[in-house]
């Protein structure tokens, strides 16, 4: 199994990714509604809006990861928790998987079934009298 450490930089490493792809969106809709240029950096698809993105998103993960020490706490305490929890095994996962989708579809019977029936009577006027 992988150290703390490792589990911690994959944390921050994907999670500065993925607000990095979101604050590029947003940049570019900032830029389309001011009207300026999104210029092509170094190719269509690494723009200004994805160099501002990468540079934003990686000054939040320094700060969090490095220099606000109650952040870094909470994620350290977090990969510490989860290697306290017992994961099922994949036929655990396969029986339970096949549990609710069979609950699911009992669930959606009985329901396709009253509102088939309520459907007809509020059709044929019967709660009027």
């Amino acid at each position: 199994m992988r150290s703390k450490g490792t589990w911690v930089a994959l944390f921050y490493i994907v999670s500065t990714l993925i607000v990095t792809m979101v604050l590029n969106l947003a940049i570019s809709d900032v830029f389309a509604y001011f009207r300026q240029e999104n210029t092509a950096l170094l190719g269509p698809s690494f723009t200004l809006s994805t160099l501002l993105s990468l540079i934003l998103a990686s000054s939040i993960a320094i700060y969090t990861g490095f220099i606000n020490k109650q952040s870094r706490g909470f994620v350290d305490e977090s990969v510490v928790e989860l290697e306290k929890v017992a994961w099922p095994s994949w036929d655990e996962t396969r029986v339970a998987t096949f549990t609710v989708m069979v609950t699911c579809v009992i669930a959606a019977a009985i329901l396709g079934v009253f509102d088939g029936v309520f459907g007809w009577l509020t059709n044929n006027n019967l709660f009027l009298g």
